[in-house]
């Protein structure tokens, strides 16, 4: 239930611990005299999230590449890749 992970300013203030462990389980909504705040998610879900973000954007930028005209391309020559290591 989304009223259990609803927490304050002054929660997080004194009760930090209290407000991280539940974060674990699923985000903590935070509210400032009952205006919302900010969010609090664990690190491991943030990494997820960040982790599907990032993938989300290469598969744009694929698609882009796919779309764009191969022949307006400065490819660079094997002989050339070679020299350069």
């Amino acid at each position: 239930m989304i009223t259990q992970n609803i927490s304050t300013i002054t929660d997080l203030r004194f009760k930090t611990k209290s407000v991280l462990d539940k974060a674990d389980n699923s985000p903590v909504f935070l509210f400032n005299r009952s205006t919302p705040a900010g969010v609090i998610m664990s690190f491991k879900k943030y990494e997820e999230i960040m982790g599907v973000l990032e993938d989300y954007y290469l598969s744009v930028k694929a698609e882009e590449y796919e779309k764009e005209n191969k022949a307006n391309i400065d490819w660079v020559s094997h002989k050339d890749v070679k020299k350069a290591i």
